[in-house]
């Protein structure tokens, strides 16, 4: 059976500096961010959620009108993952067990999802990967992404190569790389990975980037400019 107290809820940023609400510099900084990078309205809740015997202190971000999300309502799940690395990223270690999310959409369609401090510990240990790989893509070190692969997923150099330079070639050279969430699939072909979804800048376009990362091995299966 499932139960779940709720402590007290978390108005709008905008009445955090009051004081009387309880919320941790942590919290504050969590919010802080979400509000600079998504813009909208952002309430927070957080409360503990007992399942099975089993408590679970939780950290829930609502956020609606915000422009970004509702320009990129296929790309909520990413969306929802990057809050909640956002509030993960600035947590002491075990602050929360679970991070939640709620997107309220312009079309009246609202997404929800929750992450475990175990997942998002997970990305965060995987991102030092990241890095490299967004540090090779944007000194053109095609080599270098090219040895980045899981071997028994590589392509040839020349296809690395030749890609990746067919790509700068058209749209410019990428000057910076956003992270902009992830998402755990389960993929007939490349198994259990996570896909990193990131944004280039590269002159005056933005085109997403996808990379895939093996779950086990932490090693790259794939990257794609959709």
């Amino acid at each position: 059976m499932k139960s779940i107290k709720f402590l007290p809820l978390l108005l709008l940023m905008s009445m955090f500096s009051c004081g009387k609400l309880g919320t941790t510099p942590e919290d504050k900084k969590s919010v802080n961010e979400i509000q600079k990078f998504y813009g909208g309205y952002v309430e927070t809740m957080k409360g503990v959620q007992t399942l099975n015997g089993k408590s679970n202190d939780f950290f829930e971000v609502e956020i609606k009108d915000s422009k970004l999300i509702n320009e990129q309502p296929q790309r909520a799940a990413s969306n929802a993952a990057n809050i909640a690395y956002m509030v993960f990223q600035n947590q002491k270690p075990g602050n929360y067990d679970l991070i939640k999310i709620k997107l309220l959409l312009s079309d009246g369609a609202t997404f929800t999802k929750s992450f475990t401090g175990k997942e998002l510990q997970e990305v965060k240990d995987l991102y030092s990967e990241v890095d490299k790989i967004n540090d090779l893509l944007i000194n053109k070190n095609y080599d270098g992404v090219s040895a980045m692969f899981e071997p028994k997923f590589k392509p040839s150099d020349k296809a690395v190569k030749d890609g990746l330079s067919d790509i700068d070639s058209k749209l410019g050279p990428i000057t910076e790389i956003q992270f902009q969430g992830f998402e755990f699939l389960d993929n007939p072909k490349l198994g259990q990975m996570i896909l990193i979804r990131e944004v280039s800048k590269r002159d005056k376009v933005f085109p997403f980037i996808n990379v895939a990362f093996d779950r086990k091995t932490k090693k790259m299966l794939n990257i794609e400019f959709p």
